[in-house]
């Protein structure tokens, strides 16, 4: 139909111009008339096509989730003319790029419309002027295999990976694209390999996933419009995390400043984001320690709802919870430790899925999934007994006068001197005037860094380790009991556990635990690697990586242990375990961690080998503890019967 209208356009423009040249054969008078005559059918033309086009767009908006910023809540826009540096740096940050529409300026991945296959599964990808659309596997009406193009809508992530939402036709309900592009590496996988899951055969859609559990932190005030699980009207108040979900809707606010005079004596007297004048508007630096902290905590921490009613109202209206809310009037924050006082609502949470604590705390309580620091802090007796909350080392909007380049401050948003034992010292000041007695380190060394020893990399998420951030202390008998890595071994990963137990004790008075004789004798990370479960192989992985790890531990060791991980049957553990060893090794590795299991299995050989020729000679780590003979080789027969050992439990880590 447009084609259609585009030609009768062209064809009435066209005629216009033959009646104008042809003026002169006909009466003048006649001449204007019958010209004004075409033009105006030109202009109804255009103004149709116009409005079909709108109509069309519009249309379309029944299909996907929208913006509608109702409730009091204006949007970010509204901000930004009196806070253009606050906005800017939140524009610039991955918050604001969380979800977005999928357009040019949001989708990272490529669409080349090159046919591609993934496990089996051949896949399209296709650009069309700014609309970016799949070819994917599907089934008709009667079950039988087809093929089908559906139009991708919205993205999750700009960061480390991108997932990408489609349109399923069911009202605003969208469907996941199995595949997620891998920002670093250029590349788009499997989306069960960039999280770490129980290896799998194939990918479901995850339909309505995004309207009924990510939009609750992946977007500003969401309310899901749950019917069914084909009709729903999901509407949130912005896509990403906005300046309303920490500020609090801002309609008052806005108004009350929308005198220019107002405004301009606002910005003399003092920066109106730092002043309580304007009481609907909330600003988390204004607030006691814990109702900053919890504004953080809606979406960083572990939670469910109190009861069925709170579920359902959810789906239907959002969440109730505004910023300076008492968080946990509006949800139940699960932590193992009140994990005996459940409310209904979690204990018949955890009878459907047992493994909901398991997948996202240590058996101790401590958290290990990207995300949730919140739960960690809540932990912590810095929190607990002072005043620490998040914004004692993190701020949302750079500082005036901050000079880090933008990129380099939005990866944490960390304060300045955040990076340093300022982060530490500015409460802890007695430690400040003798480091080195404090940490028996040398005191320009990654050992007297107080957040390597107290916030070390035990939390997973995204193919990487992040730090802990409940605040703790090196400690062998929870590694013992628990499994959790301790800091010590995080850097010393050439070490075994009973030489950390032994340094503790010396240093620190512990009381030693007993350990097992690969405890006492083999690196705690080497075991981790070989014999833990699948989280704990992917921190083990990653460290090896590590700079201070590779400083304290040296390097040349580690390939022929790391590259047991190739062949790990979880895949986002072969996907980490690649990028490490691509670090180490000199020679260019043809390996495909989707390849079939054979030729993964020959990609190690080849690798040890290569390994063997370059480094066994020049080896200055040997010995049990790195599975190293006197001469440098490889005890390839005890590494065979340490992955015997392997801690096959199913591990989903609720990243």
């Amino acid at each position: 139909m447009f084609a259609e209208l585009e030609a009768l356009l062209f064809a009435a423009a066209l005629s216009a111009i033959v009646l104008l040249v042809s003026a002169k054969l006909l009466t003048r008078l006649l001449a204007v008339v019958l010209a004004v005559a075409v033009f105006a059918v030109a202009f109804i033309g255009g103004s149709v096509w116009q409005a079909t086009t709108s109509m069309r767009a519009e249309e379309f908006q029944k299909f996907r989730p929208i913006e509608n910023p109702i409730n009091h809540y204006v949007s970010s826009t509204a901000c930004r003319a009196c806070h253009p540096q606050h906005y800017a740096s939140w524009h610039a940050s991955y918050h604001r790029s969380m979800t977005q529409l999928a357009n040019p300026d949001s989708v990272v991945g490529t669409f080349d419309d090159q046919p591609f296959v993934l496990k089996g599964k051949t896949y399209r990808l296709q650009r069309r002027g700014d609309q970016y659309w799949a070819e994917l596997d599907g089934s008709d009406p009667d079950g039988k295999a087809i093929r089908y193009w559906t139009r991708l809508v919205m993205t999750t992530g700009s960061h480390h990976q991108q997932v990408y939402w489609y349109s399923t036709g069911d009202t605003r309900v969208l469907g996941q694209l199995p595949i997620v592009y891998l920002i670093d590496e250029q590349r788009w996988v499997p989306r069960e390999s960039a999280f770490l899951r129980p290896p799998q055969e194939t990918s479901t859609s995850e339909t309505g996933r995004w309207n009924t559990a990510c939009n609750q932190c992946h977007a500003t005030h969401s309310r899901p419009g749950f019917f069914d699980e084909h009709t729903m009207d999901t509407q949130v108040a912005e896509l990403g995390i906005a300046c309303e979900a920490c500020h609090g809707p801002a309609e008052q606010h806005v108004q009350a400043n929308h005198n220019p005079l107002f405004r301009y004596q606002q910005h003399l007297a003092a920066d109106a984001l730092d002043t309580d004048q304007d009481a609907p508007i909330r600003n988390p630096a204004k607030m006691p320690h814990r109702r900053s902290t919890e504004v953080c905590g809606q979406c960083h921490g572990v939670a469910w709802f109190h009861n069925e009613q709170d579920w359902q109202k959810w789906l239907q209206e959002g969440l109730p919870y505004r910023p300076g809310d008492t968080l946990a009037d509006s949800r139940y924050l699960c932590q193992i430790s009140n994990s005996s006082e459940l409310p209904p609502e979690v204990v018949s949470r955890l009878e459907q899925d047992p493994m909901f604590l398991a997948n996202r705390f240590w058996s101790d309580g401590m958290i290990r999934i990207s995300g949730r620091e919140y739960s960690g802090l809540l932990n912590t007796p810095c929190y607990q007994q002072g005043e620490m909350s998040c914004l004692s080392c993190h701020r949302m909007h750079q500082a005036s006068d901050d000079d880090r380049p933008l990129d380099a401050w939005r990866n944490d948003q960390l304060q300045r001197e955040m990076e340093s034992d300022h982060a530490c010292l500015q409460c802890h000041t007695n430690i400040a005037e003798s480091i080195t007695a404090h940490t028996h380190h040398a005191a320009d060394s990654s050992g007297s860094r107080c957040y390597n020893c107290h916030m070390p990399h035990t939390t997973y998420g995204l193919l990487k380790a992040i730090r802990s951030h409940q605040i703790d202390s090196p400690n062998a008998t929870v590694t013992a009991e628990v499994g959790r890595p301790n800091a010590c071994n995080l850097c010393h990963l050439d070490k075994t556990l009973g030489w950390t137990a032994n340094q503790l004790t010396e240093w620190y008075d512990h009381e030693r635990p007993e350990l097992t004789e690969n405890q006492e004798t083999i690196s705690a990370a080497v075991l981790d690697l070989l014999t833990g479960d699948a989280g704990r192989r992917a921190l083990a992985s990653w460290h090896m990586g590590w700079q201070p790890a590779q400083q304290a531990s040296g390097t040349t060791w580690m390939t022929p242990v790391l590259a047991t991980g190739l062949a790990d049957p979880y895949e986002a553990v072969r996907i980490i375990t690649h990028r490490r060893l691509k670090e180490l090794t000199e020679t260019e590795l043809e390996y495909d961690f989707l390849a079939p299991p054979e030729q993964r299995d020959q990609a190690i050989q080849e690798i040890i080998q290569d390994w063997q020729r370059r480094n066994a000679r020049d080896n200055q780590r040997r010995g049990r503890a790195v599975l190293l003979d006197d001469d440098g080789n490889l005890e390839f027969d005890e590494l065979q019967k340490l992955i015997g050992q392997r801690d096959n439990t199913p591990l989903s880590l609720a990243e």
